[in-house]
């Protein structure tokens, strides 16, 4: 699962971009498949909780 477009393609529906939503919904992967593993805490440079935001990803876009 690619974590940064997910990412990006979320902070891009916060801001408005109307567009956005399609091209997340026509991903292979989204936010819905986090096993909920913790392996992308650990990673994160910026120390985001990652899977707290897959969940508020999948929340958001419904998938």
């Amino acid at each position: 699962m690619d974590i940064g477009t997910i990412n990006k393609f979320y902070d891009l529906a916060k801001i408005g971009d109307d567009m956005v939503q399609q091209h997340y919904l026509a991903l292979s992967k989204n936010a819905s498949d986090c096993i909920v593993c913790g392996h992308c805490n650990s990673r994160c440079p910026c120390f985001v909780d990652q899977m707290t935001r897959m969940q508020e990803i999948v929340a958001y876009f419904g998938k």
